[in-house]
C-alpha cells in the first residue's frame, strides 16, 4: 500500500452530506427499537461511530489551517473509528462488548476519584460514587453487557486487516499527539508543513469515507429501502 493509492469515495461535501444522512436513519431506527424495547447493539455502536466520524471529519476539514497537531489527532481519531466500525461488522457479535466499555470506561474514572480521596473527603462524596458505580454494575447486568477494557488499536488494525496501514501511519499521527521529541526538539517547518498536513487530510478523508462505506454497504436493505 502507498499512500498515493488510498481510495476516497466522494468528494468532501459528498462525504459530509451523505454521512448526515445515514446518521439520520440510523438514529430513526434507533429510536423504532427504542420504543419497541428492543436493543441493536450493531445499531447503536455503529450509529455514534458514524456520528462521531462526522464530527471529526467535520472538525479536520474546518480546521485545516489550525496547529497541524489538530489535524494529526483528528485523522488519527478517523482511522481508530474505521477500524471500530470495520471490527464490529465483520464481527457484530462484539457490538455489545464495545457499548459495554462505556461502562467499564467510566468504573475506571470512579475508581481513580476513589483512590485519591483524603480523610477529610465528605463520606457523602465517597458514598455518591460508589452508589454511581453499583447502579452502572447493576445496569450492565440486568441487560447482559460485559463489562470490559477497550480493544487495543494494533489489535483491531490486525483482527481488521489493516495492519500495513496501521503500521505506516498510526505512529506517526502518534508522534504529534504526545510531546513526543519529534515535536519538543524539532524545528517547526520539520513537522507542520504542508506534506504532513496533507498526508493527515488525506487520510482523514480516505477514513471517513470507508466509514460511509462500510455503513451503507451494511445498512442498504435496512435503511435505504
Amino acid at each position: 500500500m502507498k499512500f498515493g493509492d488510498q481510495l476516497i469515495y466522494g468528494s468532501t461535501e459528498n462525504i459530509k452530506g451523505k454521512l448526515r444522512e445515514i446518521v439520520k436513519r440510523m438514529t430513526d431506527n434507533v429510536y423504532r427499537h427504542n420504543e419497541k424495547e428492543e436493543m441493536d447493539y450493531v445499531l447503536i455502536s455503529t450509529r455514534n461511530l458514524t456520528n462521531h466520524t462526522l464530527i471529526l471529519f467535520e472538525r479536520l476539514i474546518a480546521y485545516q489551517q489550525a496547529p497541524i497537531e489538530f489535524c494529526a489527532i483528528s485523522a488519527r481519531n478517523l482511522f481508530e473509528c474505521y477500524l471500530l466500525v470495520a471490527f464490529i461488522l465483520s464481527d457484530p457479535s462484539k457490538a455489545k462488548d464495545f457499548v459495554g466499555q462505556k461502562a467499564a470506561e467510566e468504573l475506571e474514572f470512579n475508581e481513580g476519584f476513589l483512590s485519591i480521596t483524603k480523610p477529610n473527603t465528605p463520606e457523602s462524596t465517597i458514598q455518591a460514587i460508589r452508589d454511581r458505580m453499583a447502579y452502572i454494575k447493576d445496569l450492565m447486568s440486568q441487560h447482559g453487557i460485559p463489562v470490559k477494557k477497550g480493544w487495543n488499536v494494533r489489535e483491531l488494525a490486525e483482527k481488521a486487516n489493516n495492519k500495513i496501514e496501521y503500521e505506516a501511519f498510526f505512529k506517526l499521527y502518534s508522534k504529534y499527539v504526545h510531546p513526543s521529541s519529534w515535536i519538543v526538539n524539532g524545528v517547526i517547518n520539520e513537522y507542520d508543513n504542508p506534506v504532513f498536513r496533507n498526508i493527515f487530510i488525506m487520510q482523514g478523508q480516505h477514513y471517513a469515507s470507508c466509514v460511509l462505506k462500510l455503513v451503507s454497504d451494511y445498512y442498504r436493505d435496512q435503511l435505504f429501502a
